[in-house]
C-alpha cells in the first residue's frame, strides 16, 4: 500500500529527503516488476545518501529484468512523530511503498551503533522483530555492509546475511527474486544458500563457515554512472569513484584494511570513463577518488593529469579522501587543489615510533615532519592529525607521544609561517573482528577519561595547535556491539525498547547501561580480552584470512617488528588461497 505524506511535508525539517524524485533516482512500472527490495540505510537521509555502497548497489541492482530496488531511510525525529502520531508505517522513498509490502527489505551497515534504528524501522513498518515470528506475508530481512563481518548479534532479526562485496551476489540474489516470484520464504532462502557471501542462520549457523563474497575483476562494477543527485545537501555532496579496493599497508588495527583484501585497482581507462559518465549524468563539478588508500593507486598521477587535461576549461574539483604520509602524497595534492588551500590530512595514528611500529602504519617521524613542512610550504596553514589511544601495548608515555609529536610540528611549521594551525584528532581504539587485534581488551571509561585529561594537560598552552578528542562514551558502545553474540542481540532489542535509538544525534548512554544490567552482560565480557584458543562468534565468516596469519601479527605487534606492504612482499595470509591472482591485480603487475 501507498503511503500519502504529502500533507506534512511543509511542517517537518528539510522535507526535500522525502521527496524521491531525484535527478537519476529509478521509476518502473510497477506491473511488469516480479522481484522488489527495499534497500534501507537505517540513518538519516544526508548521511545515507552519501554511502557509496548504496550508489553502486542502486545501479547495478536495478539494471535487472524484472525487479526493482527502492531506497529508505530512518526519518528525522520530528517526521517520526508525525508518522506515529497518524500511524504512518516506514515507507520507501521512490514509491512510498509501506516495507511490509517488499519481496525483500535490506539493511546497510557500516556502523555499530545504527543497529537500534533497524529495530525501529521494522516497528514502524509493522514487521516482527524477530525471524521466528514472521509469516509468509512478510518480506525476508537481510542486512550487508562491513559490520557484518560479525553477524551473530543481529542474526534472531534477520532471515540472511550478505557478507563481503555485493555487486555479484546482491545481483544474482535480485535474480533470483523474480524467478522465484510466487514462491514461499523458505524456498527463495533454499534458492540463494548456495551463493558466496550469502548467511542464512537458520540453515548455515553451526553447520558451515560462509565464504565472505569477493569481486575478483573491481571493472565489471563500474555500471554506476548515473549517481541520483539529490534536492539538499548531504555529508558528502559530489560524485563519487571508488579506483580501487582494498589496501596493502597491513596496519593490524585497521578492519576494512584486512576484509577487503586483495586490493584490485581499476583500469586507468576504466576509472577516467566511469568519471566521465558520471559527470555527465550528474551535473557535478567535483569528483571524490576514493578508496583506503588513493594515493597508493598505481595510476594516480596519470589519471589526476588526465582529469585535468579533459575537464582544464571546466573548473572540475578532484579530492582524495586518504592520502599516505610523503611528500610525493603533497605533490598530488597541490596538483588536484587548484590553488585552494584548505585543510591538509595526515595520519599518522599513534605519537611515538614504537607505537607506530605496534601497528604496523610503516611511517617514522621524519616522514611525518617532512610531509607536513611541504604541505605548509605549498601554501596549507591547517593541518589535522588522527590519532589513536588505547591501542595494545600502549604506555602513558606513548599517550603523551601524539602531544610531542604535535609539538615538533608546530615549532617547524610555524617557522616557516606563523598562522600555520595543527588540530589533532583522537578517537578511542575499538578492537574489531578479523583483525590482529581482534583478542585484545578495549579501554573501559575510566581508562579513557584519564587518559583524554593526560592529553589534554599536556596540550594546555601550546601555541598554533589543539586536541580533539572522540565521545567516550560512543567508543565504549561501538567495543560492546562489535565483539557480541547472541546474548548481545537481546542487549540492543533491550535498549532499543527502553528508548535507544538515532544514537549518533542523542545521548543514549544511560540506555544502554540499563539495559546491560537486565540483561545480564558485564563490562568484562565484552570489552576484556578475549582467549586465543576459543571460537570467536566471527568465526562463521571466512574472510579469505587465516586465523594463524592474525595470531603471527599480534605477535610482530608485541616484538614492534614490522610486516612489509603487500605490494613488495606476500605476507602469507592465506588470500592466495581463495584468489590465486592476489597480488597480481594492480595495474602495475596485470
Amino acid at each position: 500500500m501507498r503511503v500519502n505524506i504529502d500533507k506534512f511535508l511543509m511542517s517537518v525539517e528539510k522535507p526535500a529527503q522525502y521527496l524521491g524524485n531525484e535527478i537519476n533516482s529509478c521509476h518502473k512500472n510497477l506491473e511488469d516488476i516480479k522481484g522488489r527490495m527495499c534497500l534501507f540505510f537505517p540513518d538519516i537521509y544526508e548521511v545515507g545518501m552519501s554511502n557509496l555502497g548504496i550508489r553502486i548497489l542502486y545501479s547495478v541492482m536495478n539494471k535487472v529484468d524484472g525487479f526493482y530496488l527502492e531506497r529508505g531511510f530512518s526519518p528525522m525525529e520530528d517526521m517520526e512523530n508525525v508518522m506515529r502520531e497518524n500511524n504512518i508505517p516506514m515507507f520507501s522513498l521512490e514509491t512510498k511503498t509501506e516495507l511490509k509490502d517488499f519481496h525483500v527489505v535490506g539493511f546497510s551497515l557500516s556502523y555499530e551503533m545504527s543497529y537500534p534504528n533497524i529495530l525501529n524501522a521494522l516497528e514502524m513498518a509493522n514487521i516482527p522483530l524477530h525471524v521466528e515470528d514472521r509469516t509468509e506475508e512478510h518480506p525476508l530481512i537481510m542486512a550487508g555492509g562491513t559490520c557484518m563481518m560479525n553477524p551473530v548479534p543481529l542474526e534472531k532479526f534477520l532471515d540472511f546475511i550478505v557478507i563481503g562485496d555485493g555487486e555479484e551476489v546482491m545481483v544474482k540474489i535480485a535474480e533470483t527474486l523474480v524467478k522465484m516470484a510466487g514462491k514461499t520464504r523458505d524456498e527463495k532462502l533454499q534458492a540463494i544458500k548456495d551463493f558466496d557471501g550469502v548467511y542464512i542462520p537458520k540453515l548455515h549457523k553451526g553447520q558451515k563457515r560462509v565464504k565472505r563474497a569477493i569481486l575478483e575483476n573491481i571493472d565489471d562494477s563500474k555500471m554506476y554512472e548515473k549517481q541520483i543527485v539529490p534536492f539538499m545537501q548531504i555529508v558528502h555532496d559530489r560524485a563519487s569513484v571508488e579506483i580501487q579496493r582494498g589496501c596493502t599497508r597491513g596496519c593490524r588495527f585497521c578492519q576494512a584494511g584486512m576484509v577487503y583484501r586483495p586490493v584490485r585497482e581499476r583500469s586507468l581507462e576504466g576509472n577516467i570513463d566511469l568519471i566521465t559518465k558520471m559527470l555527465e549524468s550528474t551535473g557535478y563539478s567535483e569528483i571524490s577518488l576514493s578508496s583506503l588508500s588513493s594515493s597508493d593507486y598505481t595510476a594516480i598521477m596519470p589519471l589526476i593529469e588526465g582529469l585535468q587535461e579533459k575537464y582544464k576549461d571546466k573548473n572540475l574539483s578532484v579530492s582524495l579522501p586518504s592520502l599516505r604520509m610523503n611528500t610525493h602524497s603533497v605533490k598530488v595534492a597541490e596538483d588536484i587543489s587548484g590553488g585552494k588551500r584548505t585543510g591538509f590530512t595526515f595520519a599518522p595514528e599513534a605519537g611515538s615510533q614504537r607505537m607506530r611500529d605496534i601497528i604496523n602504519k610503516g611511517v617514522n617521524e621524519e616522514d611525518i615532519l617532512s610531509t607536513a613542512k611541504a604541505a605548509v610550504e605549498a601554501g596549507w596553514d591547517n593541518l589535522k592529525f588522527y590519532f589513536m589511544i588505547g591501542l595494545p601495548f600502549e604506555t602513558d608515555e606513548d599517550v603523551l607521544g601524539i602531544y610531542e609529536l604535535v609539538k615538533k610540528v608546530a615549532w617547524q611549521c610555524r617557522a616557516i609561517r606563523k598562522r600555520v594551525n595543527i588540530t589533532a584528532s583522537v578517537s578511542n581504539f575499538v578492537p574489531k573482528p578479523h583483525t590482529p587485534f581482534q583478542w585484545h581488551e578495549q579501554m573501559n571509561m575510566e581508562e579513557m577519561r584519564r587518559k583524554h585529561d593526560l592529553l589534554k594537560e599536556a596540550f594546555r598552552g601550546l601555541k598554533g595547535a589543539c586536541v580533539k578528542i572522540h565521545d567516550p562514551k560512543k567508543s565504549y558502545l561501538e567495543g560492546l556491539i562489535s565483539r557480541g553474540n547472541e546474548k548481545t542481540g537481546e542487549l540492543i532489542e533491550t535498549a532499543f525498547k527502553n528508548g535507544a535509538k538515532l544514537d549518533d544525534f542523542k545521548d543514549n548512554f544511560d540506555i544502554w547501561m540499563n539495559a546491560m544490567e537486565e540483561v545480564g552482560i558485564t563490562e568484562e565480557e565484552t570489552l576484556g580480552s578475549r582467549n586465543m584458543e576459543e571460537d570467536m562468534p566471527w568465526d562463521v565468516v571466512d574472510t579469505g584470512i587465516s586465523k594463524e596469519f592474525y595470531l603471527r601479527e599480534l605477535k610482530k605487534a608485541e616484538e614492534e617488528a614490522l610486516t612489509p606492504d603487500c605490494r613488495t612482499q606476500c605476507a602469507g595470509c592465506g588470500m592466495k588461497g581463495r584468489i590465486s591472482k592476489c597480488g597480481s591485480l594492480t595495474l602495475d603487475k596485470k
